[in-house]
C-alpha cells in the first residue's frame, strides 16, 4: 500500500453510525464513490481496504457500468405516458 492515493484516504472515512433501532450495537460505515458498506469495524475497514489496494479494478467496473447503462437507454423505446 506504499503508493494509496492520500486525497482518497481523507474521503474514505470510517464513521461510527448510530442505528435508532439497535442503539447498543456498534456499526460502522465507509463511503467510497456511490457505494456505501456498514458493519463491523473489521468488516468495513476490510472493504475500504480492498477498494484502495484494488483502485484500477473498481475504476475500470465504474466504467464499465456506465457505459452498459449508456447503452440502456440508447436501446429505450419508452416515449413518456
Amino acid at each position: 500500500m506504499d503508493n494509496i492515493n492520500v486525497t482518497n484516504i481523507n474521503t474514505m472515512r470510517i464513521l461510527k453510525h448510530t442505528n435508532t433501532h439497535f442503539p447498543d450495537k456498534l456499526i460502522y460505515k465507509c463511503t467510497i464513490g456511490y457505494n456505501t458498506k456498514f458493519g463491523s469495524l473489521e468488516d468495513v475497514t476490510e472493504w475500504r481496504d480492498d477498494h484502495v489496494v484494488n483502485a484500477d479494478y473498481y475504476a475500470k467496473l465504474a466504467e464499465s457500468n456506465t457505459k452498459a447503462a449508456g447503452e440502456f437507454y440508447k436501446k429505450l423505446s419508452y416515449k413518456g405516458d
